[in-house]
């Protein structure tokens, strides 16, 4: 019963997916829209085998610069939400103005940083840093301060340090929530779609 759920799993999404292009390239033809304006699947694949080597130099420059934005993104905002967890008051002052850097819409301040930074490359790496900066100090906030309360009174009572009151990298509140901000930067931490099934939305 298993290989047969596995088989479906495969399948189904293919079999979608395989469907959706079937139509893409019907309605191209039959509504004889322009390949300047909408290319069918089939003029897609056709210009990877005839573009391929210059379009494959474009999608590493893409690529390098979606790594280096994530990894500046998550060794910044995973440092202020580490401030922000041991520190109540930073985090009432300062997390506002992340949110309102997450719903500032990117094309709108796009051309500022093109003309403020010189450099092409970190223009670009600025904006997609700042998409994924807010999600990665949101959900890394909440899974360091979803350390047991009561562990936590246990610490200060015997006089710890703030340090070995948030939860250890490897414990299971410290780590769901940040995995779930590399996984899905454009969510929320309270977003259905990447909460674990039982867990709370508090």
């Amino acid at each position: 019963m298993r290989p047969r759920g596995d088989f479906w799993r495969l399948a189904a999404p293919l079999g979608v997916g395989g469907a959706l292009l079937v139509f893409w390239e019907a309605v191209v033809r039959l509504e004889d829209i322009p390949v300047y304006i909408l290319p069918g699947p089939l003029a897609i694949g056709e210009a990877l085998w005839t573009d391929g080597p210059s379009l494959l130099g474009s999608l590493l420059v893409t690529l390098r610069i979606t790594l280096a934005a994530l990894a500046a993104a998550a060794v910044l905002g995973g440092g202020i939400a580490l401030l922000f967890s041991l520190s109540r008051l930073l985090e009432i002052s300062l997390f506002p103005y992340a949110v309102i850097l997450q719903v500032t819409p990117i094309v709108a301040i796009a051309p500022l940083i093109i003309i403020w930074v010189q450099q092409p490359f970190l223009a670009l790496l600025v904006c997609a840093w700042i998409v994924a900066f807010f999600p990665i100090v949101s959900n890394t906030t909440v899974g360091l301060n979803s350390a047991d309360r009561n562990l936590v009174a246990l610490f200060r009572l015997y006089g710890a340090s703030p340090a070995p009151a948030a939860p250890k990298p490897g414990s299971p509140s410290a780590s769901s929530k940040p995995a779930t901000a590399w996984r899905s930067p454009a969510c929320s931490p309270r977003c259905s779609c990447c909460r674990r099934p039982g867990s709370s939305s508090t």
